[in-house]
């Protein structure tokens, strides 16, 4: 039996926007809140391989669901830096992890070498995120292997 076709109309208000010359209707902002998640970044966290797991950024969060698409969740990771700075010009090798209280680790990256590291990723479309995460608790932290290093980590995301 075929699917019978559905009909749907969106409505979107318009603001008017003075700062244009001429003044101009634009459409309203969605219903989004950026949120940077991190705990140390200013000069960075030492670490060496006796530090153990580092928590470097948690954000809990829940309920609104802004139904973007099918499927969507509450929390899109829109930007993720990662940055390893080693203390000499040793070797070292660290483990970044990212965990979800209902999902577990979801990511994992191993960065090693002797000289600065550094992971920028960011994306423009937050209905294309890096990650998209359901209500609960996020967690980013390092794992030290070898080696001592300067590190930071943010995200950024849209609820």
């Amino acid at each position: 039996m075929p699917e019978p076709e559905v009909s749907r109309s969106f409505t979107t208000r318009k603001l008017l926007d003075k700062s244009r010359d001429p003044w101009e209707y634009v459409d309203q902002e969605l219903p989004t809140k950026t949120k940077q998640i991190f705990a140390r970044r200013k000069q960075g966290t030492m670490l060496d391989s006796a530090s153990g797991d580092t928590i470097m950024g948690s954000v809990a969060f829940s309920g609104l669901h802004h139904d973007f698409s099918p499927g969507s969740y509450s929390l899109r990771v829109t930007r993720r830096t990662l940055s390893i700075a080693p203390s000499a010009t040793q070797a070292f090798k660290y483990g970044w992890r990212l965990r979800h209280s209902s999902l577990g680790t979801i990511d994992s990256i191993t960065l090693q070498g002797s000289a600065l590291g550094i992971i920028n990723e960011q994306v423009k479309d937050p209905l294309s995120p890096i990650y998209a995460l359901p209500p609960g608790t996020v967690w980013q932290y390092y794992r030290p292997y070898k080696g001592t290093c300067r590190v930071s980590a943010s995200m950024e995301g849209v609820f």
